[in-house]
């Protein structure tokens, strides 16, 4: 049984089991926490996260982190992982 997988809000890699916003679930690929506060208000800093996810998004896409604090907690995508649009890249 293959279970349904939904986009994180910061790298949206398929990594999230249930559906944001509100899951509170860290992404291991970004190690972003589905916060339905900062899913809202993509500029508000605090709550799950200490970087707004604005800037988490910029992070992500310049060093493959949500965050510095988060480099070493992070993991490579799989590839069943990326959206369908990005497979076999």
């Amino acid at each position: 049984m293959v279970s349904m997988k939904f986009a994180c809000p910061c790298c949206r890699l398929l990594t999230l089991s249930e559906q944001p916003p509100g899951t509170f679930a860290i992404c291991p690929v970004c190690y972003w926490e589905d916060d339905p506060v900062q899913f809202e208000d993509l500029n508000f800093k605090g709550g799950a996260n200490r970087v707004s996810l604005c800037q988490a998004k910029e992070n992500f896409r310049r060093i493959g982190a949500s965050s510095r604090k988060c480099l070493g907690l992070v993991r490579p995508a799989y590839e069943s992982e990326l959206p369908a649009g990005d497979k076999g890249l």
